[in-house]
């Protein structure tokens, strides 16, 4: 498997992504969004000149979309509309397996969330799919069933898209009862539609997860050169990291982490395919040993 770097392709969805942030932030005002998305453009070109990663990109952009709106969080009612719609869609599912293989089924059908699609339309799909059942094109599962069988001491569970936390939920239960502590973990501040403090309590939620901790800072995926050192002391720390969805698949994979590591996503554009090769629209469930001179 190859690390992601720069990649050309890229462009266009980092582009959309500039747009929507920039009416995210100013809502009905669009004299300062042509300032704004010009701003966000040139970031865009000179990151792609230095050859950055586009969650590097990404987060430059975003951080300078919001400093120039002066809105704390952009992406508030984007993230309320997703934890309704979630909310409901999850409240219909009358029936969800026990065992483990299915907990990550549910978990990563919730990765169908994306930033760029109305979260209701994609969260109707949910129930259909679960019904089909899901086919891992990278299925590791049988490597994470042994590894939990050791009864791990700490496992974090690196959270992404805010809605998907009711689906993360009976597997974050079942890591929690195979383990001696398991910490979800969140985004340390705004980043698109991913899950923060404020949407965890907004979820109702908060009191079933045993333990919760962030990153320390915003960004897409995760920012190693912003994170906090008590984050970067609980990756020390862990057996296990499990990471949710691509931007954070696309930014730990390559990390040399002292911990093994297991990733849950749903493949959304190329580079991913490529980098994991998964086809766009498949899913992973992919185990990577840890890095005993790891020191993230």
């Amino acid at each position: 498997m190859r690390n992601l770097e720069s990649d050309p392709r890229c462009r266009d969805c980092l582009r959309d992504l500039a747009g929507k942030a920039v009416r995210l932030a100013l809502g009905a005002e669009t004299s300062r969004g042509a300032e704004m998305k010009k701003r966000a453009l040139e970031l865009l070109d000179r990151g792609l000149a230095h050859g950055q990663s586009s969650p590097v990109i990404a987060n430059s952009m975003l951080r300078e979309i919001t400093r120039m709106s002066g809105t704390r969080d952009p992406y508030e009612a984007f993230k309320v509309k997703e934890l309704e719609s979630a909310r409901s869609v999850f409240s219909s599912i009358t029936e969800v397996g026990q065992d483990l293989r299915s907990r990550l089924s549910l978990a990563v059908l919730g990765n169908t969330l994306d930033f760029f699609r109305d979260p209701e339309k994609v969260l109707d799909e949910i129930p259909a799919l679960l019904r089909a059942g899901i086919r891992f094109d990278r299925d590791d599962i049988d490597r994470l069933e042994r590894f939990l069988d050791e009864r791990p001491r700490r496992i974090l569970y690196l959270t992404d898209n805010t809605g998907e936390l009711y689906f993360d939920l009976p597997l974050y239960e079942a890591l929690s009862e195979r383990s001696k502590q398991c910490t979800l973990v969140l985004k340390g501040g705004p980043s698109l539609n991913d899950l923060t403090r404020e949407e965890l309590r907004l979820s109702g939620l908060a009191e079933r997860f045993s333990e919760v901790a962030d990153t320390g800072t915003e960004g897409a995926g995760i920012d190693w050169q912003r994170v906090s050192s008590g984050f970067r002391a609980r990756v020390r720390g862990a057996d296990l990291i499990i990471s949710k969805g691509m931007a954070n698949f696309e930014t730990v994979y390559p990390e040399p982490l002292p911990a093994s590591s297991f990733y849950l996503f749903r493949v959304k554009c190329e580079p991913i395919q490529d980098m994991a090769g998964i086809p766009v629209g498949g899913f992973g469930a992919l185990w990577k040993d840890g890095d005993r001179e790891g020191t993230t």
